[in-house]
């Protein structure tokens, strides 16, 4: 089963993403911050990370760049409202692989997983 890790500080922002992401047969890990994300990423090794860009402590860039170092192999989604193309085009550079614009409909979301896997 296709590990997932959900890094948002949100917890309704979490919650809707696991329930798509559970109903769609993936398993879910999800943790508040960037640091905690860092912090359980060696342990369960995902193999999609999703980032919201905007959270107190470590950004979701800082934390990408870190992962990103740590598990090469993971594939990273940033869910965000911040649609900037300069935004888009420094996270791509750090390593991002899709991005998916707050809110997001259940179906994008899914065709997203579904490419990347």
């Amino acid at each position: 089963m296709t590990k997932v890790m959900i890094v948002d500080d949100s917890a309704f922002a979490r919650s809707n993403l696991k329930r798509a992401l559970t109903a769609a047969g993936y398993d879910i890990f999800e943790v508040a911050s960037g640091e905690d994300a860092i912090n359980l990423a060696t342990r369960v090794k995902p193999d999609i990370v999703t980032l919201d860009l905007l959270m107190p402590g470590l950004s979701g860039l800082e934390t990408l760049k870190t992962l990103k170092n740590q598990l090469p192999e993971t594939r990273y989604v940033v869910i965000t409202a911040d649609v900037q193309n300069k935004t888009r085009e420094e996270l791509l550079q750090a390593g991002a692989h899709a991005f998916i614009n707050k809110p997001f409909s259940e179906t994008a979301l899914i065709e997203t997983f579904q490419n990347l896997v």
